[in-house]
């Protein structure tokens, strides 16, 4: 009944903007209450980014589908005469400057921080990392491949909007490899504690699964369900599927690989691995969530990333829009007008005011809940009990061993341990050092207790069980750097996780943007999303 009501609500909600004004604007905010698949995709999302949360499919689209929206469809010059002040200069509020400056708005970004950018961050040699409890100073070498993403790393293939600002702003890209099958799985609880390389998993999960299921076929089973030629057909389906024998059935493939493939100078190319027992295999849930993972829309087994960096994206985002950028401007009050709005900040010590005809507001909710305002009741409470996931990371400067001793190059290793994940760098194969991922924390009693540890504690607790999987982490991984985001200044979270419904609508003159109020939350993407869905409320009213 709940959940009927809240499907009401919405198609209420999206009647009475389409009869205000109009259908572009009614599909925009579909599309920001992740309504639709075809501006806003769907499936589960990242944080930031580029991150995984695990978040619940979007409704299904209306009858007909959605049609995309792009900025051209804005009037020209529309917002002559008016002015926009825009609170956070993360992707979100550069991407509301940038278009609403071509739209002739007059725009002022306001960004706490000494840089734009947001949780689009890399670390380098001698940069700083402040949280609320500590400070670290990265020590990798000073090196172009010597670099850490700690919030989004990856693009995936349909975040056209980003990918088209890519483009037009020049940024080089390359493949970042979401899924290497020469990974590591691995659960303390199964398997002897040893880890193991993805593709025997996979290999042997289909070689099961396909022999119960040829099994079934054969004996009539699914009789009601197939006819003769159906049968015959999937038959033959199986066999490639799973790698059955004649016989259809399965003791081991190929496809897992050849003994002593986890370490280099293998000569025994010729000879199967052992297959693992069905029961093994659904006997320990790890094995079976892990692998839906390159499945998820937003998941490819290939993916994109900005060569060099994923600041290169907001760098370059910043030097279009530059002159409307002030840093180091930190909000103190948000307050309404007749007709528009004063916003207080701090800036080299002083206080100052802006006022303008409207404000777009991109601060993370887990920021803005204290910072004195005008909103609304109901904006202020759903401000107030919006959630972060405590996501986080850690990098090592290290030997590339992973390439050198194990053979493997770029992807992820997964353990059902706290770090969760490794991730090996995607570039710069064959060098000598490079930057490991030691752990990608996103959420839950793992993110909070990686946040209530000092740095070293996490580099300390990283390593240990980072050594599960390679022995190597113990005496080669060096210059630890990590980033909790929820405890990080003007964040204090990595990505929203909960479902917006009154921030998408405008509180007066003043209107919400950032990724936590789109359906790819997490995501770069879904920043600009936002951002989109904000102008055109703006330009609706102007």
């Amino acid at each position: 009944m709940a959940i009927e009501k809240i499907r009401i609500a919405r198609r209420d909600f999206l009647a009475s903007i389409g009869r205000a004004v109009g259908g572009s604007a009614m599909l925009r905010t579909m599309a920001a209450m992740g309504i639709g698949t075809s501006l806003a995709g769907c499936g589960s999302s990242a944080a930031s980014g580029d991150t995984t949360p695990s978040l619940p499919p979007p409704p299904p689209p209306p009858p007909g589908g959605i049609v995309s929206p792009r900025p051209g469809d804005w009037p020209a010059d529309v917002g002559a005469g008016k002015s926009v002040v825009i609170l956070g200069g993360g992707i979100a509020g550069m991407t509301t400057a940038l278009e609403m400056t071509r739209l002739g708005y007059s725009c002022t970004i306001l960004e706490a921080t000494s840089t734009s950018g947001g949780r689009n961050r890399t670390i380098r040699g001698g940069d700083v990392v402040t949280e609320v409890n500590s400070t670290q100073t990265c020590q990798f070498d000073f090196d172009d491949e010597l670099y850490f993403n700690p919030g989004p790393a990856r693009i995936a293939h349909h975040h056209e909007f980003l990918l088209g600002y890519c483009r037009e702003f020049g940024v080089a890209l390359e493949t970042f490899t979401n899924e290497n099958r020469a990974g590591l799985m691995h659960s303390p609880s199964s398997m002897g504690g040893q880890p193991v390389i993805s593709r025997r998993i996979i290999a042997d999960t289909r070689g099961h699964i396909a022999r119960l299921l040829a099994t079934a076929v054969n004996q009539g089973s699914l009789d009601q369900e197939l006819t003769a030629t159906d049968k015959s057909n999937i038959l033959v389906m199986l066999r490639q599927f799973g790698d059955l024998d004649s016989d259809f059935g399965y003791s081991g493939t190929s496809r897992s690989g050849f003994p002593g493939q986890e370490n280099t100078g293998s000569r025994q190319r010729g000879q199967l691995v052992d297959s693992i027992e069905l029961s093994e295999l659904i006997t320990e849930t790890f094995w079976q969530n892990r692998q839906g993972l390159p499945e998820s829309l937003n998941q490819q087994a290939t993916m994109l990333q900005p060569v060099g960096g994923m600041d290169k994206i907001a760098r370059a985002f910043e030097a279009e829009i530059v002159d409307d950028l002030i840093t180091g401007a930190e909000v103190t009050e948000i307050r309404k007008i007749t007709d528009g709005v004063r916003i207080y900040y701090n800036h080299s010590g002083t206080t100052t005011q802006i006022e303008a005809d409207f404000c777009v507001c991109s601060i993370p909710a887990s920021v803005l809940r204290d910072i004195p305002n005008d909103f609304s009741a109901g904006h202020q409470s759903e401000i107030e009990n919006f959630s972060y996931a405590a996501a986080g990371k850690i990098a090592f400067q290290s030997r590339r061993f992973w390439e050198q001793d194990h053979n493997i190059y770029g992807g992820i290793s997964w353990t059902n341990q706290d770090i969760t994940q490794i991730w090996y760098p995607n570039s710069g194969f064959g060098t000598q050092d490079g930057v490991l991922v030691g752990a990608y924390i996103y959420g839950g009693t793992a993110g909070n207790t990686f946040a209530g540890q000092l740095p070293q504690q996490r580099i300390d607790s990283a390593i240990n069980q980072g050594a599960d999987l390679h022995a190597q982490m113990i005496g080669e991984a060096i210059h630890g750097i990590s980033v909790a985001w929820s405890n990080v200044p003007y964040q204090l979270g990595a990505w929203g996780v909960s479902s917006p419904m009154t921030l998408l609508t405008p509180d007066d003159r003043i209107i919400f943007a950032g990724e936590h109020l789109s359906i790819l939350q997490g995501w770069q993407e879904g920043a600009i999303l936002s951002a989109y869905y904000a102008i055109d409320l703006i330009v609706q009213n102007t």
